[in-house]
């Protein structure tokens, strides 16, 4: 968080950026305002902007938020509304310029005599902004102070006594003032060296496991284990090196088994040694753990990273837990390194003065800052009320001791999404989060795993919040800040802004309670049956049902060309549909006046005339104004019949609907419009209500913290929102709750910045970062693909060996009632699936020697089976009709569970257990859900000959992996490609900022389109069309990760696809081509890769996927075909 300049107020906040435009680029207007202040590096680093890159990237420190028209409009208008409540002020001052909103550019003038107040805007602009100070004061032991039982207005109070403890050290402060080192360069002899001291460690602990690290690095003859490659472009080729050099951004790749993780963990120690500052980014809290045990019994300095909030600390408490678990005392007497960094309690509970009370302490959510104490004046007064303070044990509770440790130890361990967290008050003097202080003061960052951290970055994308139908509810909290306050006499307010504001929320919850009629009739006339059923639970927008309304049905099946038609004329609908609502809702007493859309091009993709188009338009708007305005639900319903009509007059709707139907689908098409643009009404004036003091906080924050969001660029797509309604059973009624989903920010755009992220703020050397992973570079897939380098390749040499010996198949199963069919389990009815899985379990386990136990002898003997699921629903189902069937072999078989049934026998574990199965010889097979074990985590022998070899031989994908149809995580992953593109392009120097704009406003309109596009349908395969191979590509990412379980150390894999929707005409005796089968087009992504025209890349294809793609190639039981075959879905 950063101190706003003097002067600076977020009324007022479009006049700093006037003054920067004015001063820095000689702009007299705000036209292509938004493209320069999305905060994209494409654009800030560009020679246009100049110091104006510096002013901007300050003014988004600051809160100013400009990335969308909607949000400048919004700050011209607070602006001039807070002008016009205070002109009549005794020691009312003009703002600098005078704005003229009626401008289509808004065109601003420098009012006379305000250039010096100007100029000092600007200097303060381009000073680098200060963070916040941490003003709290450490509680004083010496005197009573309590704390709040809960964070509710009428908690109860406990009272505290610390009179009797001794004097306490003060917390340690993180020093983020010394800067990174620079770059780093490490030889292979070093990583040698090391080994061989971690080697000796190893032997000088009885009983400890032998690392082997020198064996794992070479031959006893010297010879490397693995190659370490550099891509030399000029020649064309990957050339071996000795040497690893570290600056900037780098991006390592390499396949399970070529000695990653150990170059990662002897690097570390290396590092260590020379005092660097390192930070690592791992999958999940399972591998930090692991590898802070490995890295404290090698002497490193270590911390852990973790996030703070309530929920995370016990989801790491319980994974702690689980691990603990694992073994035949199932935990008892057991610890491990690392518990004591997990702790829930917070210490200032044992001083709780009445511990027989009724009000338990809330150890999780503890008063670390909110401990209440009078202030005593210099005469030793008290003062009238307590005041908050810093709780004075936070130098040695045990609930802090992970976040107080990271001030001193050299080498973090966490999890990429713990970055964004604040650092806590007692351990710095500024409020900053980790992700600031890492930039500002760390010398190396490793994301292991980069692929994964990027997806799971881009999940903080969405952000969700309930407008209406439960108590955290934005209606809800309206009613408590805004109207009921006003209701109780609270009324001094006559701010215009606030007014404004009231007036806005009004229709916003006249809307809400619109759409949660119309839900609820339509449920009880129709029940789950009727037309508005299909949104149920799905992303809505109103692209959304101006398809379902005007969409072919079959456009799916369309020719190219038919379908680009089709595609024009829907945008076209929803364009001029969207237009009409917008006008209507902001310019709610103008008659007439400007069109908002592009009539000429929306005539054309109609095909109307434009005249009419025009006629249409205005018609439409004043029908949509009258209906927003009445207050006589009956008179609604007449208006919208109107507007239905008119909409209808231009595009008739193509699909088989009835009358009533489609006046039902055109109602919730114009409340799901109206809510949408109302509700981003409301949000760009929440911040200024806090000032107002209307609201404690803001109500609806995103995915990703505020003081992220103001550090990475805008999502090119803009905010694109829409709902989602759920039909929910209370006390036995039904009730609608209505959620908003938005898309903001670029999460991922942190792991590509995170070098120069301050760049703009005088710190020009950021830490060295390595994007590390098996499976980051595969062009296809834009939720996996790390479109840097590579820069460094991991190769096995005669790596072949052990893939050669791998064997894939296409092997679905008879179906038992249906001779000559097989069984499809994707995409076959929800109320068949737990039958066709049953039938799946019986081929596998069935007669006196089941073929489960042949798989067990007949490929690489000694290894066992893995069965691949979509579900932890699934693994149960798999498992219970084990219980019930095949009870001799149930408990043999490993379920891989969230949450594991009470009582039994060690046959199910959870996610945090499973690296344990490599010590246990009780099992012959297991089920887990595809992405339920983390990145990094592996199943090996743990002992004996076959010591870290993969114990999985044979993979068994009984389902075709899908997401759920409502999944938006293709959509985050287009979105989050899409914009890091943009953000790392780069533009002609001699470029000016309009033709910056230009082009961010150009490629805005082509992800825009091509996101509209997915979001149009529910997320289905065979309707993504041109899609469809990203959609392949992020699933294949997946199979693979699955598939790499089994070919640890360089094993061989057999892949079984049991399941008949991997291929299905091959399962009807016919070919399949890529447009039919996953398979298939899984091939033709890698023999594309493989055969890329760049030859350094071709051969970097070759060494991370050859080993899938031979034996794809070769599947046993798919028939290729490079003809086309006809879509039948």
């Amino acid at each position: 968080m950063r101190v706003q300049p003097e002067g600076y107020t977020n009324s007022l906040r479009i006049h700093w950026l006037c003054a920067a435009l004015h001063h820095l680029l000689g702009k007299h207007d705000l036209e292509g305002v938004p493209a320069l202040m999305a905060g994209f590096g494409s654009v800030l680093d560009h020679p246009a902007m100049g110091n104006f890159a510096t002013a901007a990237h300050s003014l988004r420190l600051y809160g100013l938020s400009v990335g969308s028209d909607l949000n400048l409009r919004q700050a011209v208008l607070d602006a001039l509304a807070w002008e016009e409540e205070r002109e009549d002020d005794d020691d009312y001052r003009e703002p600098p310029f005078r704005i003229d909103a009626g401008h289509r550019h808004f065109a601003f003038h420098l009012r006379e005599g305000t250039e010096a107040r100007v100029a000092e805007m600007v200097r303060q602009l381009l000073a680098q902004p200060p963070h916040q100070p941490q003003t709290l004061q450490l509680a004083d032991t010496t005197r009573p102070m309590r704390v709040a039982s809960d964070g509710s207005e009428n908690a109860e109070h406990i009272s505290i006594d610390l009179s009797s403890v001794p004097n306490l050290p003060l917390p340690p402060r993180h020093d983020v003032s010394r800067p990174a080192v620079g770059p780093i360069t490490v030889s292979f002899e070093e990583l040698v060296a090391t080994a061989a001291q971690m080697d000796a460690r190893d032997q000088a602990v009885p009983g400890r496991p032998p690392g082997n690290w020198v064996s794992r690095l070479q031959e006893a003859t010297g010879e490397q284990k693995f190659d370490i490659l550099a891509p030399e472009r000029a020649a064309g080729l990957l050339r071996p090196t000795r040497t690893i050099e570290l600056a900037g951004l780098k991006h390592l790749i390499g396949l399970p088994g070529t000695g990653k993780s150990t170059l990662i963990i002897i690097l570390l120690v290396l590092l260590n040694s020379r005092g660097l500052r390192v930070v690592v980014l791992l999958p999940s809290i399972e591998a930090s753990i692991n590898l802070l045990g490995d890295l404290q019994h090698y002497g490193c300095d270590v911390g852990l990273l973790v996030g703070q909030s309530p929920q995370t600390r016990l989801n790491h408490a319980h994974k702690l837990a689980e691990r603990l678990g694992a073994d035949e005392a199932r935990g008892l007497g057991r610890s491990m390194p690392g518990a004591e960094l997990l702790g829930l309690n917070c210490a200032l509970g044992g001083f709780d003065e009445d511990p027989e009370g009724t009000e338990s302490f809330p150890h999780l959510m503890p008063p670390c800052i909110t401990v209440e104490q009078h202030k005593v004046d210099s005469r030793g007064r008290p003062g009238k009320r307590p005041m908050p303070h810093l709780c004075p044990l936070g130098s040695v509770c045990g609930r802090l001791k992970a976040p107080r440790e990271l001030t001193v130890h050299r080498i973090w361990l966490g999890h990429v999404l713990s970055m964004d967290t604040n650092i806590g008050a007692h351990f710095s003097t500024e409020k900053m989060r980790y992700f600031e202080a890492i930039a500002m003061a760390s010398d190396l960052v490793i994301v292991d795993e980069a692929d994964g951290a990027q997806k799971a970055l881009d999940n903080k994308a969405i952000s969700a919040l309930d407008l209406t139908g439960s108590e955290a509810s934005l209606d809800h909290l309206l009613h408590r800040d805004l109207f009921v306050p006003m209701a109780a006499g609270q009324n001094s307010s006559t701010a215009t802004n606030v007014q404004s504001y009231r007036a806005i929320a009004a229709d916003f919850g006249k809307l809400n309670h619109a759409l949660v009629v119309h839900l609820q009739r339509a449920f009880r006339r129709n029940g789950t049956e009727g037309v508005l059923a299909r949104f149920k639970e799905t992303f809505v927008t109103s692209n959304t049902v101006v398809n379902e309304l005007f969409g072919h049905p079959e456009v799916f099946r369309m020719e190219p060309e038919d379908r680009l038609f089709e595609d024009r004329r829907i945008a076209a609908v929803r364009a001029f549909w969207d237009s009409c609502v917008q006008t209507a809702l902001f310019r709610r007493t103008e008659r007439g006046g400007d069109i908002e859309f592009n009539p000429e091009r929306i005539a054309a993709d109609l095909g109307v005339d434009q005249d009419r188009l025009e006629r249409t338009g205005t018609d439409l708007q004043e029908v949509l104004r009258d209906w927003l305005s009445e207050p006589s639900p009956v008179l609604r319903d007449a208006l919208l019949d109107r507007a239905r009509d008119i909409t209808f007059g231009l595009a008739v709707p193509i699909r088989d609907f009835g009358p009533e139907e489609r006046s039902e689908m055109f109602r919730f098409l114009a409340e799901v419009t109206a809510l949408i643009f109302q509700f981003l009404r409301l949000v760009p004036a929440q911040q200024a209500m806090v000032s107002e003091g209307v609201h404690r906080e803001t109500l609806f924050r995103d995915g990703i913290s505020e003081d992220l969001g103001r550090l990475v660029p805008e999502a090119l797509i803009g905010r694109l929102s829409g709902i989602r309604y759920f039909n929910e059973e209370r006390n036995g009624k039904r009730a609608i709750r209505v959620q908003y989903v938005t898309f903001r920010g670029t999460p991922r755009a942190l792991l590509y910045r995170l070098h120069e992220l301050l760049r703009h703020e005088g710190h020009d050397r950021g830490p060295a970062v390595l994007l590390a992973s098996a499976t980051s570079f595969l062009e296809e897939s834009p939720s996996y693909h790390v479109p840097v380098g590579p820069d460094i390749v991991l190769r096995r040499p005669g790596s072949d060996t052990g893939w050669r010996g791998s064997r894939y198949q296409f092997d679905p199963i008879q179906d038992p009632e249906a001779p000559g069919q097989r069984l499809r389990f994707s995409g076959a009815p929800l109320n068949k699936r737990a039958k066709i899985l049953r039938a799946m379990v019986d081929h596998y386990f069935d007669m006196d020697d089941p073929l489960v136990l042949r798989m067990n002898r007949d490929f690489d003997p000694g290894r066992r089976v893995a069965f691949v699921v979509n579900s932890y629903e699934q693994v149960r189902q798999f498992k219970e009709h084990l219980r019930r069937s095949y009870p001799a072999l149930a408990e043999k078989v490993i379920g891989v569970i969230d949450v594991p049934p009470p009582g039994q026998a060690g046959d199910w574990v959870t996610t945090a257990q499973v690296e344990r199965l490599g010590s246990r010889g009780d099992w012959v097979a297991m089920v887990f859900p595809m992405r339920s074990l983390a990145r990094g985590v592996n199943i090996v022998f743990e002992d004996g000959p076959r010591r870290r070899d993969a114990i999985l031989g044979t993979m068994v994908f009984l389902t075709r992996p899908h997401p759920a149809t409502e999944s938006l995580d293709l959509a985050t992953g287009i979105v989050g490609a899409g914009t890091l593109k943009f953000e790392r392009q780069q533009f002609p120097p001699h470029w000016s900022t309009d033709d910056l704009a230009m082009s961010w406003g150009m490629a805005r309109r082509d992800l825009t389109s091509q996101v509209r596009r997915l979001l149009r349908f529910p997320l289905i395969s065979s309707k993504l069309g041109a899609l469809a191979e990203p959609f392949t590509a992020d699933i294949m990412v997946d199979v693979l990760q699955a598939i790499g379980r089994a070919m640890r150390n360089g094993c061989k894999a057999r892949v079984i696809f049991a399941d008949a929707a991997w291929a299905p005409r091959s399962a009807a005796g016919q070919a399949d081509n890529s447009e039919s089968s996953m398979l298939v087009m899984m091939r033709d992504i890698l023999r594309q890769r493989v055969h890329t025209p760049d030859p350094v890349e071709s051969e970097i294809y070759r060494a991370l996927y050859q080993p899938f793609l031979a034996p794809l190639e070769s599947c046993h039981g798919v028939r290729f075909s490079d003809e086309m075959a006809d879509v039948d879905e």
